[in-house]
């Protein structure tokens, strides 16, 4: 990368410009993104299931039903009965419906099949007429327990909505026509409106708002955290212009790709600002470093761009990670969410790598500035005694980690998932009133199918319309089910009515005399009847599509509900499927389907999808992590601060009642792929500090102060950017800021407080040392201490120790000093000199590979000799610190390290020994 920031440095222009050409571009395709959601956007993509449901409703119509609900004194009354009949024709009116039923305009095939009259043939009724409904209402359920509420306090009108999509009705408009109809009928009756495309609705609004609402909210307080970081017009505007550039380019690419901003995607905007905000921090940090530091104009941008381009690398690398581990869950609005919040890191990458220090370089850095950037001395001064407390207290620091864990984990313990839609909006939003009042007070408002297949002409038979009478019995029976609609319900309504035609006929026996006539038996009773009553249905099958297909090969039975909440909806369907296996042959099958259903069964998606992602976020991130510093054991600990937090979310989850679903299920891989941001700089800087530094504590006590300060602007950033959404009156987004936001704070204080401490005595190297280290050509042969080790190895060993350079004539080691450690040359040469009574004396030469020193290493003596460099040098301090580190970390390393030392020193005492004998005889 260093060429490419050379580059970049001599043409930052071109790189502005191409920057605002590509912003242009997507721009113009950015602006037209839409706003949507829909239930399928809930459901689990590719899914056999969801198949199913949709060639069900292309069958039997949609189960999206909205029901208008009211609630009067009396619903019989002239008033009342006019405004429900004003009311279900005007709805009838509107494009995307299909149908509207309600008391006013049903059709009572009780009477007659043929030109069946309406329940309420006209306003007002008679009294006797209205006791009279009453009685044939609570005798026919098929009418009473969908259209009117016991007691005859409330009713229901059903509208039936053309087989639409979400995109569809949205542009229609429907659900703004409804409300204008109902808004025109206020009076003293009370009026309630439900369904799921008015949930959809509220939500799309809902998402609207906050967007308009939090995104500018979010992007105040990062320039006011910007505004306190660095005080200068070019540190709050750059990083604006870098991480707002980016989300156009993920908005354009979003709107190119087809897709609209749903349920699952609606934090995408605000989450890229504050995550973009935090990678900008980090780059104008460094930039600001180098301009306190004195470093000239002409490389300053090319010194920020070496230190900062890796880190953010890696950090925007791990954060892909954990965004792209969203896209393992099946549920359409989390994969997408995943994807485009990929693509979205991506970009703030560039534009953080390219636009911004190609802005700065554009800049000039005079001094005024310089001194406007430097960070507060306060929050200077807090964070190094936060790091001298962290490094004299890490066994209680610790301890407490360990303590907060353990009470999250019971929390964890407490934690319930619920799919259901309607825990989407407050208990105290309007259209939650509206859906819990229909549900308790008038009619069930949730709808699924059950349905029969088999052969041509299966429900034709008496024996399986029977086991569908006691189906309908059997789901009466259960909790929260108010009212079936089937085939058998359209049967005997037309059987009905063909009884009734017979009334008034005279019945003369033999003698002439009139005689009783006998009541009508039923199909139930006389099988053979049956056929008569199928024929009926067979001369209109389009009248009876939704219970019954032309071929009598497929039936559904409609079942309302007034439950909510996932546990208690998947208890009962477990119920009935129960009694589907027991009572219905294998040749029949019958199977239950519909919106309620599916989103009842993202249950299990939700709680292993968050398992799936956090798994492969936690591994795949260890991995880049124990890569990154080469080592398992330095990747566990880095991993550590960055689980607390996630393990806090959960605990918090469990114990303030925040139920697991489609919005909190996002937050824990995406903050861990963010939390990891801060670990990884910290990591970085950390072993910059150790590179010539003996005491860890003082190289943990100035990373603590120096990359602390852009890590908790950063995290402040991201906590309240985060925090912003809790303001929200949309459930999903406000626990999604809420615990998003807390989570930050926590990953805060794990990176400055519990890191250090896991830290304390660990020396760290990372991959890019080890790839920055030059040992020339064949280590292993040219320097006898990495014999047998690979290259890779032998720059282990060089990063573990401490690597020194010389210039020609600087004096390594001098005579009389105490000394504890030996040198091995890397590089270069040097001459060994000995005084001795005032007379200086030329001893030896030493080159690559050889080493000096070994007897400080051994005893702690005094040196013997002068050790000077005759050239640039290169060497490789060896002490009993080292050798302990290496043993630690690469004990398979220090075994051939300890060998081939003890071969050095066994050479040197030979030749040592040698030369004593050769002069003893002298």
């Amino acid at each position: 990368m260093d060429s490419f920031a050379r580059w970049l440095v001599r043409h930052p222009l071109t790189v502005v410009v191409a920057n605002l050409v590509v912003t242009l571009v997507l721009g113009m395709y950015a602006v037209h993104v839409r706003i949507e959601n829909s239930i399928e956007s809930l459901l689990p993509a590719g899914d056999p299931e969801v198949e199913y449901y949709n060639r069900t409703r292309a069958i039997f119509g949609s189960d999206d039903v909205a029901v208008i609900g009211v609630l009067a004194d009396d619903i019989f009354a002239p008033g009342t009965l006019q405004k429900l009949a004003r009311v279900t024709d005007a709805l009838g009116k509107i494009e995307g419906v299909d149908n509207v039923l309600s008391i006013t305009n049903a059709p009572d095939l009780a009477v007659d099949v043929v030109t069946p009259p309406r329940l309420v043939p006209r306003i007002p009724l008679p009294p006797e007429d209205v006791a009279a409904l009453k009685e044939k209402l609570v005798a026919t359920p098929f009418y009473g327990k969908n259209l009117v509420a016991d007691g005859f306090k409330g009713a229901a009108i059903n509208v039936f909505f053309k087989n639409l999509t979400a995109t569809q009705y949205l542009d229609l408009g429907i659900d703004g026509k409804i409300m204008a109809v109902l808004d025109g009928e206020r009076g003293p009756e009370r009026w309630f409106y439900t369904g799921a495309g008015h949930l959809t609705q509220v939500a799309v609004e809902m998402i609207r708002r906050d967007l308009v609402t939090f995104t500018p909210l979010a992007l105040a307080l990062v320039l006011v955290v910007l505004a306190f970081s660095f005080r200068t017009v070019r540190g709050v505007v750059l990083p604006i212009v870098s991480v707002g550039g980016a989300l156009v380019w993920t908005l354009g690419i979003m709107v190119l790709a087809g897709k609209s901003i749903t349920l699952g995607t609606s934090i995408l905007p605000p989450l890229l600002l504050v995550v973009g905000s935090s990678y900008a921090i980090h780059v104008v940090a460094r930039y600001y470093e180098q301009v306190w530091a004195g470093v000239g104009p002409d490389t300053l941008v090319f010194r920020a761009f070496q230190r900062v381009w890796l880190p953010l690398a890696i950090s925007a690398l791990t954060c892909v990670i954990g965004f792209g581990s969203l896209m393992v869950n099946r549920i359409t609005a989390i994969w997408d969410l995943g994807l485009f919040a990929v693509i979205g890191v991506i970009c703030l990458t560039v534009t953080s790598l390219t636009l911004l220090p190609a802005t700065l370089q554009l800049l000039p850095a005079d001094l005024r500035t310089a001194k406007s950037g430097r960070a507060s001395p306060t929050l200077v001064a807090n964070l190094d005694r936060l790091a001298r407390r962290a490094f004299a207290s890490r066994t209680q620091i610790l301890w407490g980690a360990a303590l907060i864990a353990l009470v999250a984990l019971v929390g964890t313990q407490r934690i319930r998932v619920d799919s259901d839609y309607i825990y989407y909006f407050k208990p105290t939003s309007p259209v939650r009133i509206d859906n819990e009042t229909i549900n308790k007070e008038i009619v069930g408002s949730n709808l699924f199918y059950v349905v029969i297949e088999g052969a041509p002409d299966l429900m034709r038979r008496w024996e399986v319309l029977k086991q569908v009478k006691e189906l309908q019995r059997f789901l009466l029976t259960q909790p929260g089910i108010t009212s079936s609609v089937s085939l058998v319900d359209v049967l005997e309504l037309l059987e009905s009515g063909q009884n009734k035609g017979g009334e008034g006929d005279l019945v003369v026996d033999e003698q002439g005399n009139i005689v009783p006539v006998a009541s009508a038996k039923t199909f139930w009773e006389e099988p053979a009847r049956l056929e008569k009553v199928l024929s009926w249905v067979s001369m209109s099958p389009s009248t009876f599509k939704s219970v019954v297909t032309p071929d009598f090969a497929k039936a559904s039975v409609m079942v309302r509900t007034r439950l909510s909440g996932s546990s208690q909806i998947e208890d009962t369907l477990q119920r009935i499927r129960a009694y589907l296996a027991e009572r219905f042959p294998a040749d029949i099958p019958v199977r239950l389907t519909g919106a309620l259903v599916l989103q009842t069964g993202t249950t299990s998606d939700i709680v292993m999808g968050q398992i799936k992602s956090l798994t492969l976020a936690l591994v795949v991130i260890f991995g880049v992590m124990a890569l990154m510093f080469l080592s398992v054991k330095i990747g566990a600990l880095a991993m550590l601060p960055n689980v607390l937090p996630i393990v806090v979310f959960f605990g918090v989850m469990g114990w303030f009642g925040i139920l697991l679903n489609l919005g909190t299920s996002l937050i824990a891989a995406i903050a861990l792929g963010i939390a990891v941001d801060s670990t990884i700089h910290y990591m970085a800087r950390l072993n910059l500090e150790l590179r010539g530094e003996t005491d860890q504590a003082a190289a943990l006590q100035r990373t603590v102060r120096t990359v602390g300060v852009p890590i908790v602007d950063t995290t402040i950033a991201l906590s309240f950017g985060f925090l912003t959404l809790a303001f929200s009156s949309f459930v999903p987004i406000k626990n999604f800021g809420l615990l998003a936001g807390v989570t930050m704070a926590t990953a805060l204080g794990a990176n400055l407080v519990f890191l250090p401490a896991l830290l304390a005595t660990t020396k760290i190297i990372t991959v890019w040392d080890l790839l920055g280290v030059r040992l020339g050509q064949d280590p292993a042969r040219t320097i006898p201490l990495f014999k047998g080790l690979s290259a890779a190895q032998a720059r282990i060993v060089v990063l573990m120790g401490e690597l020194r350079r010389f210039a020609p004539g600087e004096t390594i080691t001098r005579q009389g000093d105490l000394g504890k450690e030996m040198f091995v040359i890397i590089r270069g040469a040097v001459e060994v000199w000995a005084s001795n009574n005032g007379t200086r004396k030329w001893l030896a030469e030493h080159r690559r590979g050889d080493v000096f020193g070994e007897m400080a290493l051994v005893r702690h003596n005094e040196r013997t000799a002068d050790v000077v460099a005759s050239s640039d040098v290169e060497v490789l301090a060896v002490d009993e610190r080292f050798l302990a580190r290496i043993q630690r970390r690469y004990p398979r390393i220090a075994s051939k390290v300890f060998l081939n030392l003890t071969r050095i020193l066994s050479d040197r005492l030979q030749r040592m020994t040698e030369q004593y004998v050769a002069v003893r005889p002298a």
